[in-house]
């Protein structure tokens, strides 16, 4: 199966921001689960209207190390970047992180990002990708 795989596109170093692909549309994702386009615009839309403290690695008390300063649904067309390729649809966030989480990003350490939160899953005959889900 062919996962969606996304890091950061885009690093700042005097300002400590990040930018990437927070969630992608309609593509298959590491713990082998998608949304659809429309579901992620919404989800992105609710998120960032009810957070604004970005933690690390899904860790309780870590909340705070980033701030959104930027968060958006692209619309197109593809956008090469690197070995990514960004598509309409496709969740972007930008963030500016503080001083412990910009060592950890210029480490290697952290690389990109990772959503949390709640979901329901519902089984589909195959994501919109065309590729089976197991």
């Amino acid at each position: 199966m062919d996962m969606a795989r996304y890091g950061v596109m885009k690093a700042a170093e005097e300002q400590h921001y990040t930018l990437g692909v927070a969630y992608p549309a309609d593509k298959v994702d590491a713990h082998g689960e998608f949304t659809t386009a429309e579901e992620l615009e919404r989800t992105a839309w609710h998120w960032m209207a009810q957070h604004r403290r970005i933690g690390i690695q899904h860790q309780d008390g870590t909340e705070g190390h980033g701030i959104p300063v930027e968060s958006y649904i692209y619309r197109g067309p593809d956008w090469k970047v690197g070995d990514q390729v960004v598509k309409a649809g496709d969740w972007l966030l930008g963030v500016v992180w503080d001083d412990a989480a910009w060592l950890l990003i210029k480490r290697g350490i952290l690389t990109g990002y990772s959503i949390q939160g709640d979901a329901f899953r519902k089984k589909v005959a195959a994501p919109p990708d065309g590729k089976e889900v197991s």
